[in-house]
């Protein structure tokens, strides 16, 4: 039972799935564009191309001198044979929840190190699906690989340069593109899975942004943290409550976070209680909250 405590025409373009520059969970990532074919006096043809990759994120949870195999299923959508590579990515989130990414093996808690493909390059015929395999092996020595959550991201991404229709302001030009996905590869040791812990640092008005207020948070604990936060307000007039869109967030550990939530237009004049809160959605995390009480006028 949970407890509340109050307190993105050039001559190339790379298509990269969401789910590499956000963290909303799918099973699928599906990069495609749609291409125009046809003459352009008579009706014209339009289909998507791409790739399809799935998983979007893979758990390993390895004890020191284990090792594991886990596979990463691509299919491609282009109308032709198509080469795809896969590659280890570093990288971290920042305090507004943007990617900054680096060589792999360059950050202290990079899984890449340890992490290999039984072969970064396939080629796949059209409609055709074909796997790569990603095996970690934590080796005896490596100490802190079972004191620590370590992380990276794998890219799978078109070799070939597929020529495809853009649209410019007096006609159409051809462009070459580079397809991308990314896959969130995390390893966390099964003795920090119940190591998990959230705190909200501070909830205050933005003094440059009309009705808009900013909630500071940390995971304190050893595990990645999959969060949401909202706004609760209250009238004290009349009882009714409202609640914002929740802002759904992970957070590695160690991981400040900052969210921003605009009140709701067309609040009546009048006094409110606005509670944020910010929920893990771990039966065993407290969920975070922070009340103020303002006046609209």
């Amino acid at each position: 039972m949970k407890t509340l405590l109050i307190i993105f025409a050039t001559a190339m373009l790379c298509y990269q799935s969401n789910a590499q520059n956000s963290d909303v969970d799918a099973d699928t990532q599906s990069v495609v564009t749609t291409d125009t074919t046809g003459n352009q006096d008579s009706l014209q043809k339009k289909k998507s191309i791409g790739m399809n990759v799935k998983p979007v994120r893979i758990d390993f949870h390895l004890q020191k001198g284990e090792g594991a195999i886990q596979p990463i299923y691509i299919t491609n959508k282009f109308p032709t044979k198509v080469q795809f590579k896969a590659r280890f990515s570093d990288w971290m989130r920042d305090s507004m929840g943007g990617h900054q990414y680096y060589p792999p093996g360059t950050l202290s808690r990079s899984i890449a190190p340890y992490a290999s493909f039984n072969n970064d390059v396939v080629e796949i015929e059209p409609g055709e699906t074909k796997e790569i395999l990603i095996r970690i092996a934590i080796p005896d020595t490596a100490e802190s690989m079972v004191s620590e959550m370590k992380w990276c991201l794998v890219f799978v991404e078109s070799v070939r340069e597929n020529r495809v229709l853009a649209p410019t302001d007096s006609s159409r030009t051809s462009v070459n593109t580079i397809f991308r996905a990314g896959i969130h590869i995390l390893q966390t040791p099964p003795q920090m899975e119940a190591e998990k812990n959230l705190e909200m640092l501070s909830f205050s008005s933005l003094p440059d942004v009309e009705n808009t207020y900013q909630i500071l948070c940390e995971n304190t604990g050893e595990t990645q943290l999959d969060c949401k936060g909202y706004l609760e307000i209250s009238s004290l007039a009349t009882g009714e409550k409202i609640q914002t869109e929740p802002i759904r967030f992970p957070m590695f550990p160690g991981q400040r976070r900052y969210t921003n939530y605009e009140l709701p237009e067309g609040l009546a004049k009048g006094k409110y209680t606005v509670l944020a809160v910010v929920d893990a959605n771990e039966d065993d995390v407290p969920i975070q909250a922070s009340e103020a009480t303002i006046e609209i006028k």
